[in-house]
């Protein structure tokens, strides 16, 4: 079956074997910019909460814990039971309080700097995934592609490069990148593809109805004070933004992938959630799409394996 998907070699044949689990992605940037700017933005994220960290999470939250946990799979550890358990320890709640923010906040820094940080990436999925589930309703796009991420950093070889690990103990061999990067690239092709054609299949996209209300949801008013009433008189723009939407999305495995149109379509993917970023005040989320986009399809080297 190999030999029938391994063509005859010809400048632009596409070897599936090579193309997965070739030699083909030998610039590491990829890896360190990701690994790197995650961690940056998981500290920024979670330092942002810190201020109103007792109304989120926990018994004493705007919505109490117990009522988060309704809809939850019941073998979850939840954060509140992390806190339980520290305080067998302590004494005292609030110390044990301290001591999961103190260690979330530290962990985010070995990812950064990239000391063992699959290990802390292993360890602070577990934490970030408890706070997730223990404030349910609270929950939005940014806490799934923390995860997610956090996921990534755990199975890549991240801290082969640009790391305190390595500085002191030197990774003779290092790992052949490209079975990892693909992964990757499927993964987000996949995520715009399905996001993108579940809006087509609907109308409220096609008729400007969600990004209108997108940009009216009551009780978010715009961080940069942009008033979008009198576009309400020129309800073109609202289709012609929402067309524009799914198609970045829907075509975004076709473009993205095609040499000649990857860098078009990484600038229009970032000029999307750098919209929605300014918009709609979701910072976290579009730095973390922008951080994805970045890493699979910028630093690019590789060697007649694309697929065009």
């Amino acid at each position: 079956m190999l030999k029938l998907l391994n063509l005859k070699a010809t400048p632009r044949s596409f070897n599936i074997s090579n193309f997965f689990f070739g030699n083909s992605v030998t610039n590491h940037e990829f890896l360190v910019f990701f690994r790197v700017t995650i961690g940056f933005i998981i500290l920024g994220h979670f330092l942002a909460v810190l201020g109103d960290f007792d109304l989120l999470f926990g018994m004493n939250s705007l919505i109490p814990a117990d009522i988060h946990s309704v809809q939850m799979y019941s073998k979850i550890v939840f954060y509140n039971e992390i806190i339980d358990f520290i305080t067998l320890y302590t004494k005292s709640e609030g110390l044990s309080v301290t001591i999961f923010q103190v260690t979330y906040i530290l962990l985010c820094i070995l990812i950064i700097v990239g000391f063992f940080s699959r290990i802390a990436a292993i360890l602070l999925v577990f934490l970030q995934v408890s706070l997730m589930k223990s404030s349910f309703y609270f929950c939005y796009g940014a806490d799934f592609f923390t995860s997610m991420s956090l996921m990534y950093i755990a199975l890549f070889p991240s801290d082969d490069y640009f790391s305190i690990r390595n500085y002191f103990w030197k990774i003779k061999e290092k790992s052949n990148l490209t079975p990892f990067r693909r992964l990757f690239q499927i993964h987000i092709c996949i995520a715009y593809f399905v996001s993108g054609f579940e809006k087509i299949t609907g109308y409220n996209w096609r008729n400007g109805e969600s990004v209108w209300k997108a940009i009216h949801l009551p009780g978010f008013p715009n961080d940069f004070h942009l008033n979008f009433d009198s576009l309400g008189n020129y309800p073109w723009i609202f289709v012609l933004a929402g067309w524009f939407t799914i198609l970045v999305e829907m075509l975004y495995p076709l473009f993205i992938n095609i040499r000649r149109t990857r860098m078009i379509w990484l600038c229009l993917t970032i000029s999307l959630h750098l919209g929605i970023a300014l918009v709609l005040n979701l910072y976290f989320f579009s730095a973390i799409l922008i951080t994805w986009n970045i890493a699979n399809y910028y630093f690019n080297d590789e060697k007649k394996v694309a697929l065009a």
